[in-house]
Formats: structure tokens, C-alpha cells, sequence
């Protein structure tokens, strides 16, 4: 039995009480927890160009840091590219192959796909397009070396030394080139390939309808839709997305919350360059037809 001059709890004391004990751990938890245990990442890779040495520094620079950063669970890449350099193509190949195996990638289809961006692109786990995107140009192009002749101011220790090669030697090279393409794509698209190599190494560019129906890609939808399939697949359903290339080369938060994707410039996808080196390339040409 409660004695009479016991001192009675005040209600005011009671809730103070539980505030302090309860609901002020639990905001400060709230407020904190983002701040020490950061959101999960989507992160986007863009390639707007052709592929050459620097855009390959850029996108391997980007998947690099992908690779170390514990927030990123998975990468998204938007591709606007004809493709370009043979071995700079093979090393973003092997490069999206390497980082696959950390996270999930998804490639995603703007405008234009081929050659050696779609050679990049078969190395993800999954491909998007639109239904009009041009896809594929599964092939080589090779600019030969000139013609033999004799220096007489320069020695060599061997004929070719100063041409690289021979020119019926770089026609054998680009079937080399041209069946290692094909079974990049066999090896990244397997049971999903609907079209007989003999058609594929036509090297045609085909619409994404077209490349859908031949199993050249898993779908026609939006990038916010792939990139909701690559956080599906990473497991995340809270996460921030995030474009990579302001983090690895811009000047701290800042350049991520301001930057903004250069436009396409539509042209420059399709206009072939003329100041191309002797060598192997997987790049679409848009030849004009009067040439």
C-alpha cells in the first residue's frame, strides 16, 4: 500500500522522460545514420563519342572507381558511340568484363550502338535499347598501310619495319579481328542469340526492334527503367544515382550536384573522321552515297 506522503510522479516528468530516453536516440539516429552509413549507389557511365585513348582513360578511370567504392553496387552505361580503336574497344570489353564480376552492369542504347560500343556493351550482364536505336555493326574496318618502298637514308633491321606490315598481312588480321568480335558477342549474349553468325558478320546495323528480335539485347526501355533493373538486380530498393564522371574528374560535391551531360552531338556520330591511322578499327562508317 502506497504510503500518502510519498511524492506523486508528475505526467510532465513521465514524457520528459521518454523523450529523452526514446524519441531523442531515435532522431539523432535518423538524422546521423545517412551521414555515417551513406545510401547505396547507382552509378552512370556515359560514352558520347567515339572510342579512343582518352574516352577509354575516361570510362576505365570511372569503372575503376566503381570498383573501389564501396557504395557502388552496380553500373549503368549510356551509350552513344559508332565505336572507334580495335584494341582500345577490346580493352573496355575486358575492363566492363572485370568489373561485372564485383556488380551488376546494365548497358542502355540512346541513339547508336555499334561496333565497338556494342563489343563494349556484350560484357554487361544485361543490354536496353529504344525501339529505333541503331545496334550491332558486328565488324572491322582496317585502314592499310601504304605502299613498300625504299629509304635510302633509313636502315631497318627487317622490310617492314617502317609500314607496320603488309597490306594482304592486315586483310588476314581483320578476320582475326572479326572472329574475336563474334564470339565476344556469342560468349556475352549465349542462349539469347537469335541469328546466325554468317548474318551477324554481315556487320548490319539493325534497329533495336530488329536487334531485340535477334537477341542482341534483353529489352526496349527507358534508362530510369534500366537503371531500376540494375538496382533490382544489386538487391537495392533505397539508393541514390549518381553520374560518375563529375565524382572522378569534377571539383568535389559541388560538380556532382551541378553537372549536367554534355548534349549529343548527333553528327559526329555518323560523319566519318579522315585523319584515321593505318590499324584495325570495330567502327560504323556512314558512308555518303555519292562516295
Amino acid at each position: 500500500m502506497q504510503s500518502d506522503d510519498q511524492p506523486q510522479q508528475s505526467p510532465l516528468r513521465f514524457l520528459a522522460i521518454l523523450l529523452f530516453v526514446i524519441a531523442l536516440p531515435l532522431g539523432l539516429g535518423l538524422y546521423f545514420a545517412p551521414r555515417i552509413v551513406p545510401k547505396p549507389q547507382i552509378g552512370i557511365i556515359r560514352l558520347s563519342s567515339e572510342i579512343a585513348g582518352f574516352s577509354t582513360f575516361e570510362i576505365s578511370e570511372q569503372l575503376e572507381y566503381a570498383r573501389e567504392n564501396d557504395q557502388v553496387k552496380a553500373v549503368v552505361f549510356v551509350i552513344n558511340s559508332p565505336g572507334g580503336s580495335a584494341a582500345f574497344s577490346e580493352e573496355l570489353y575486358l575492363d566492363v568484363l572485370n568489373t561485372r564480376e564485383e556488380m551488376p552492369i546494365v548497358a542502355t542504347i540512346d541513339l547508336l550502338a555499334a561496333s565497338g560500343a556494342y563489343y563494349m556493351a556484350a560484357a554487361a550482364d544485361k543490354i536496353y535499347a529504344k525501339p529505333t536505336s541503331g545496334v550491332g555493326s558486328v565488324g572491322v574496318v582496317a585502314f592499310l598501310p601504304g605502299q613498300v618502298f625504299i629509304e635510302e637514308e633509313v636502315l631497318t633491321t627487317g622490310p617492314y619495319k617502317s609500314f607496320g606490315g603488309t597490306r594482304d598481312g592486315t586483310i588476314r588480321q581483320i578476320e582475326t579481328a572479326k572472329n574475336a568480335f563474334l564470339e565476344a558477342v556469342v560468349n556475352g549474349r549465349g542462349d539469347k542469340l537469335q541469328i546466325p553468325i554468317e548474318t551477324l558478320s554481315r556487320a548490319e546495323v539493325y534497329t533495336g526492334i530488329q536487334a531485340l528480335d535477334f537477341g542482341l539485347i534483353d529489352g526496349l526501355i527507358s534508362n530510369d527503367e534500366a537503371i531500376e533493373d540494375a538496382a533490382d538486380m544489386a538487391g537495392l530498393s533505397n539508393y541514390d544515382v549518381v553520374e560518375l564522371f563529375p565524382i572522378v574528374f569534377g571539383d568535389g560535391e559541388t560538380a556532382v550536384f551541378n553537372y549536367t551531360p554534355p548534349e549529343i552531338d548527333v553528327n559526329a556520330l555518323w560523319t566519318p573522321n579522315a585523319n584515321y591511322e593505318p590499324g584495325l578499327y570495330y567502327l560504323y562508317i556512314d558512308l555518303p552515297e555519292n562516295r
